[in-house]
């Protein structure tokens, strides 16, 4: 039961850093305007894009590999339509009176 826990765990934690990798390459691109707002996105759309292989039925050392791969697919779409939501809707200006002073 303590492996399957800490087994689990590690795969998420690969999850999670992979598509970190993801964010990183598309919040450079965009000087990382919006980048906080689309970090859960892609760690989202990253295990859940992981998740779908061993739930779709590939549960053997090929399924390792293309679970990895669907993260980094999940999470660079799901990180893009963050950044697209951050564009359409003009987060920026509305978030950016949190940021000033009040006196």
């Amino acid at each position: 039961m303590l492996f399957d826990a800490i087994f689990l765990i590690l795969f998420v934690a690969t999850w999670l850093l992979i598509s970190s990798l993801s964010w990183i390459a598309l919040s450079l691109r965009r000087r990382a305007r919006g980048s906080l707002w689309a970090a859960p996105f892609a760690a989202a759309g990253g295990v859940g894009g992981a998740v779908l292989v061993p739930v779709a039925g590939l549960t053997n050392e090929l399924g390792v590999g293309v679970s990895m791969v669907a993260a980094l697919a999940g999470s660079g779409l799901a990180c893009w339509l963050g950044f697209r939501c951050w564009d359409r809707f003009g987060l920026d200006r509305r978030f950016a009176g949190w940021s000033r002073r009040r006196r």
